[in-house]
């Protein structure tokens, strides 16, 4: 990240319970902050809506409303880029052009409940004809309090409570944050933005297994086709013990044992 991506300042948010971990794991670049500073205003009604047999979905949702609430807890004028987690960036990224504008990954998901949600909370159609699910975007943070306060005028609550309650949660995966601001920057802002058609890939799983295989000469052999991959949870290498956990074991484990082991002379 530090490396390919250009930044002011870098944070990650994560669970509170593992703040003290990431600090030792993380490059004393980022900031890392416990995501408790923004689900404790909405987490127990996200809880409460989900119904029994979508539990399981807390998680997925929970994220979505964090980025959005770091996002805000910026200053107006300061542009944001969202980067998920599962995600590698193996070039030297660019997200703001010589113009000024945003430049935005395209993704190619177009899952109806999405937009149905969108379209309740703001009356705005999809107009683009791609996906803003693209593992990472960029923001100003002026257009989300834009999108916000046209929510809150139009429900007469806060809008994360608005969006909340316009969220069909008996249908899976019915909000989608890119994708929603997405849709509200390109009718709102539209000239303020471009959109690349650089390469990434999504499946990284199924390409190396597992991101630990993710190394340095790898790296910069996808590079030349990708500008960056995802790891994601649900593509899991499988057999997991054969493809992931054996050849980590051997590749990785045991040699990072041996480069700690103290040098003997005799």
């Amino acid at each position: 990240m530090v490396r390919n991506i250009a930044a002011k300042e870098y944070r990650v948010i994560v669970p509170d319970e593992e703040i003290e971990e990431f600090v030792k794991k993380s490059p004393p670049q980022f900031k890392v902050i416990g995501e408790s500073r923004y689900t404790k205003q909405f987490k127990d009604q996200l809880l409460e809506l989900l119904p029994q047999d979508k539990k399981s979905q807390f998680g997925w949702y929970l994220q979505q409303f964090i980025k959005l609430l770091a996002v805000k807890d910026n200053q107006d004028n300061e542009i944001i880029l969202i980067w998920d987690a599962d995600t590698a960036p193996i070039n030297k990224l660019e997200f703001i052009d010589h113009k000024g504008k945003l430049i935005y990954y395209k993704g190619t998901e177009n899952h109806t409940p999405y937009f149905e949600t969108i379209q309740r909370l703001t009356g705005l159609k999809k107009i683009v004809p791609f996906s803003f699910i693209a593992q990472c975007f960029p923001v100003n943070v002026s257009w989300l309090n834009e999108l916000c306060k046209e929510i809150e005028d139009k429900f007469q609550m806060p809008w994360v409570e608005a969006v909340l309650n316009q969220i069909h949660f008996s249908v899976p995966n019915s909000f989608s944050e890119y994708e929603t601001l997405g849709t509200f920057i390109s009718h709102r802002h539209a000239d303020q933005v471009t959109y690349s058609d650089r390469p990434w890939w999504r499946l990284g799983n199924s390409l190396l297994n597992h991101v630990a295989f993710l190394n340095p000469n790898k790296a910069a052999e996808l590079s030349k086709q990708y500008d960056f991959i995802s790891f994601e949870k649900w593509e899991r290498a499988k057999p997991y013990f054969i493809k992931v956990s054996i050849p980590y074991f051997f590749k990785i484990y045991l040699p990072s044992l041996f480069n700690k082991m103290p040098n003997k002379h005799v």
